[in-house]
């Protein structure tokens, strides 16, 4: 139930109301009027206020206009920086990565290694006659000796960078440089030796060979070459292996090309990430006309729709404390009595003649589509079946409610009861808390009807009559609203 309840403090004895918040609410829009000017009113000030506001800040400030300058700088140049950080980052990235994914070196399984090793040494003239006597001395710089070394550098050198792999890289579809790099020459890089070590590594053993016949192939095709820049020497393969080790050099260097990638990406979405999350400056630009009236008309409907609700509450609120009778079922339902009729708001008056007075009226009225005189007849008819008796029988119309009106209604259905030709008088009883001969007047009645105005009438007023009226022990025919 949408129902509101609250009893009279003052009257504890006083049964507990119920009113209808839906009726509540209905009731409200009687006071159309006041809703709609403070409506407009707060409309008025907030859109007012709102243009006034926009209208002054329209302009932009020289100083404000420098500063938008100043962080456009900023932004561009940050801007500037993270994509070509970025550009830079991708571009390494890639490269690394093709290399790592092309590189046949990279492909190798350190741990399952197929190595092709040969050993090699050179001999000059006098050159065992010259390290015995260099022992012996402990010199070094003997020319035999430097000859030997010179020709390990220089077969160094050509076996690295001199040969051509060009065949062997078009037979496996890589570059030549992918080939090159499967060769590893090594000497004692810190004194004169006269002994090299060539090794081939690959993903597969006959591959480490064909690698390492072409090489020593082309050694064979150079030795003269080398002798008339070198002078005399002989060059005797001492060992030749094929194996399968574990490289640890070659891990390292593949973790460390892995971790160079990961590092990179991790640069490259550092940066892109601040380059996101960099805002641009926006410059203050002054409204324009048309947003400025935009605005101001949004704040007005604001305005408007907040000063009705403010109004309703208001009203609803003073309705509530006014402690007045909202609705023609209050008393009937509290104290269990039938309601006899509820007349047309204004009987009796003209109604008002603006279209949305009489809107509101039809929509808050819960009286019967009839006119007066018809509801008259009805009432005096209703009582006439209550009080259905051969000897006449006076009716007491008991309200809080003035005299002069009280006395109207009493005529009119004196009227009505004596053209139907009924035994029913009417009399009036107003005030009857306070009216010594109104009490008195109960004796000689036979039955009692209350008669009350919704909106106006106290219903503590009216809550007291019925009380009395149930201790006197009189009937209760039923309720009238006028």
């Amino acid at each position: 139930m949408n129902n509101q309840n609250y009893t009279n403090r003052n009257h504890p004895a006083t049964p507990m109301r119920e009113v209808s918040l839906p009726r509540l609410l209905l009731l409200t829009l009687r006071h159309w009027r006041s809703m709609f000017l403070f409506g407009l009113i707060l409309a008025v000030l907030l859109a007012g206020m709102k243009v006034l506001r926009e209208y002054k800040n329209r302009g932009v400030s020289n100083v404000a206009h420098e500063e938008y300058l100043a962080a456009m700088e900023i932004y561009n140049a940050s801007v500037e920086a993270y994509s070509g950080a970025i550009e830079k980052f991708q571009t390494k990235i890639d490269n690394k990565q093709k290399y790592f994914n092309e590189s046949l070196l990279m492909q190798v399984d350190p741990h399952n290694e197929c190595v092709s090793t040969v050993t090699m040494v050179v001999r000059t003239p006098g050159l065992e006659k010259a390290d015995t006597s260099a022992s012996e001395s402990g010199q070094t710089q003997n020319p035999s000796i430097v000859n030997a070394s010179n020709v390990v550098h220089a077969y160094t050198e050509f076996i690295t960078s001199g040969i051509s792999y060009d065949e062997i890289a078009a037979e496996a579809g890589v570059p030549e440089q992918s080939v090159r790099e499967l060769v590893l020459v090594s000497s004692d890089q810190y004194h004169f030796s006269s002994v090299f070590k060539v090794q081939v590594r690959s993903m597969d053993i006959d591959f480490s060979k064909k690698i390492m016949d072409h090489i020593l192939e082309e050694i064979g095709k150079n030795q003269n070459a080398f002798r008339n820049i070198l002078g005399e020497y002989e060059l005797e393969l001492v060992t030749r292996s094929e194996e399968t080790t574990v490289d640890t050099a070659l891990l390292q260097q593949q973790t460390e090309l892995q971790n160079s990638i990961a590092t990179l990406q991790k640069n490259l979405q550092t940066s892109q990430t601040s380059l996101k999350e960099l805002i641009k400056p926006t410059e203050a630009t002054g409204a324009s006309t048309g947003t400025i009236l935009k605005n101001g008309i949004k704040y007005g409907i604001v305005g408007m729709a907040g000063g009705i609700f403010l109004m309703i509450l208001f009203w609803a609120v003073r309705i509530l404390l006014s402690g007045k009778i909202l609705t023609d079922d209050e008393i009937n339902v509290g104290y269990g009595i039938r309601n006899l009729m509820t007349f047309p708001s204004g009987t009796g008056r003209k109604k008002k003649g603006f279209f949305l007075d009489r809107l509101v009226e039809k929509i808050v009225s819960d009286a019967p589509e009839m006119s007066a005189g018809s509801a008259f007849d009805v009432l005096t008819a209703r009582i006439e079946a209550l009080t259905d008796s051969e000897e006449p029988s006076t009716v007491l119309l008991v309200s809080s409610l003035g005299e002069n009106r009280l006395d109207y209604l009493v005529r009119t259905l004196n009227n009505h009861a004596g053209n139907s030709g009924g035994n029913v008088n009417f009399e009036a009883s107003s005030n009857l808390g306070t009216n010594a001969s109104a009490i008195r007047a109960l004796r000689k009645a036979g039955a009692c009807v209350v008669v009350e105005k919704v909106g106006e009438s106290a219903y503590r007023t009216a809550a007291e009559e019925v009380e009395l009226l149930l201790a006197s022990g009189k009937e209760i025919l039923g309720t009238v609203y006028l």
